[in-house]
């Protein structure tokens, strides 16, 4: 009987454990098999976020990209292409002639297409601006084949990356003109002085009068070549794009205009001109700005009218008036006026209006120039009105509110 008990005991137990580990076994195989079935979703899920990433980024690239096939299809166009060329609504599928409409990117595509070798280019093209008129850009335009592990439909086709050069190439003669300007700007007043320096070192100028009067030339010329230079200087710090080239607080703009009346009080008194401030309504003296700018801006509108009008009695108005959000500054004068053709030139650096008289007139050439890059550093905006013989206006506009 005890040996029976023993026995059913025995089986009972060994049954137990067989049952336990199956149970176990099993609940092992659904957590693997939940384990997998999760790494599959995060597998699936990685590679949707990663495409969705993908595609954010090319479309978010400003270069235009194609996919070409080796028919020269369409097979993938993002959105920064449609800005290059006249938009099509359906580009994927047509000819890459269809979409850039110009065969000597196209015979450039296909030499990369049948050499298998990467090209690039430069071409310009004309096309429709945002006015009427037709402006020519600079595309540089690369074609890069697809080797055999591209997708499928796209081997033996080409990606071609599209860029958009013409402002660097503007940038660029923009500093070759600049630079031919200033050494031609600098090299006068040095070729004046050494001039007069060899005379004196070798006694070709030995009078008392002769020599003072050498002196005084050098030292005018000696002047204008400072004030070159110190216009390059600020040009050159308004271009730098540092935050702190432009030091925004509120100032006193009367009180800033009335230094820049005092400091030219001596060429106002020859001249018999009258310079005045003007507050409309009695308006708040106070303005947001850099000062230093403001005062460079002031200085050189109200001396340019003083420059360009040599009869006497040349009155001069300095206006501010505020509107709502935004700061007018007028500086007004009722002189000799600018010529109508000369006026979209005139903040151009080193550019002076003809005049018959222009050779009495001394200047750097950049004081508008200046104004110009002054006001906009202020994000404001500067315009000018002029009727010759009556009256020139210059306006300026800028934001009341203290921006950086």
């Amino acid at each position: 009987m005890e040996l029976f008990i023993t026995v059913t005991l025995l089986f009972a137990v060994v049954f137990a454990v067989l049952w336990w580990r199956a149970l176990l076994g099993n609940w092992k195989m659904k957590r693997e098999h939940a384990a997998q079935d999760m790494e599959e979703l995060s597998y699936h899920e990685r590679t949707r976020q990663r495409a969705e990433m993908l595609h954010r980024l090319v479309e978010g690239i400003e270069d235009g990209l194609f996919i070409i096939s080796s028919r020269l299809t369409v097979l993938f166009v993002n959105r920064g292409a449609m800005k290059f060329f006249p938009p099509i609504s359906t580009p994927v599928g047509r000819t890459l002639l269809e979409c850039v409409r110009d065969h000597r990117i196209v015979e450039m595509v296909d030499g990369s297409v049948q050499s298998g070798q990467r090209q690039k280019q430069e071409f310009l093209v004309s096309s429709r601006g945002e006015g009427s008129g037709v402006e020519d850009r600079i595309f540089s335009v690369e074609a890069v084949p697809l080797n055999g592990d591209a997708p499928g439909g796209m081997e033996g086709g080409v990606l071609v990356i599209l860029r958009d050069e013409t402002e660097k190439h503007t940038l660029e003669r923009i500093r070759k003109d600049f630079v031919a300007n200033a050494s031609h700007e600098l090299r006068t007043p040095l070729s004046i002085i050494n001039g007069y320096l060899e005379n004196l070192v070798e006694g070709d100028i030995s009078e008392p009068d002769e020599t003072k009067r050498a002196f005084g030339i050098m030292r005018k010329h000696g002047d204008r070549l400072a004030q070159i230079v110190e216009d390059l200087l600020v040009i050159s710090r308004m271009e730098s794009g540092e935050p702190e080239a432009v030091r925004v607080e509120e100032f006193d703009f009367k009180a800033c205009a009335q230094d820049v009346i005092h400091r030219l009080t001596p060429v106002i008194t020859t001249k018999e001109a009258k310079v005045e401030v003007v507050l409309v309504d009695n308006c708040s003296p106070y303005i947001h700005g850099d000062r230093y700018y403001w005062d460079q801006i002031l200085f050189n509108l109200v001396s340019n009218a003083l420059k360009e009008n040599l009869a006497r009695g040349l009155q001069v108005t300095i206006l501010l008036k505020q509107e709502g959000d935004i700061s007018e500054i007028q500086v007004r004068d009722n002189g000799v006026g600018i010529p109508h053709a000369d006026l979209p030139f005139v903040f151009k650096r080193f550019y002076r209006v003809a005049r018959h008289h222009s050779k009495d007139i001394k200047g750097t050439g950049l004081g508008l120039s200046i104004v110009k890059r002054a006001v906009e550093a202020h994000h404001g905006t500067i315009t000018v009105h002029s009727r010759p013989g009556i009256e020139t206006l210059f306006t300026i506009r800028v934001p009341r509110a203290a921006r950086g």
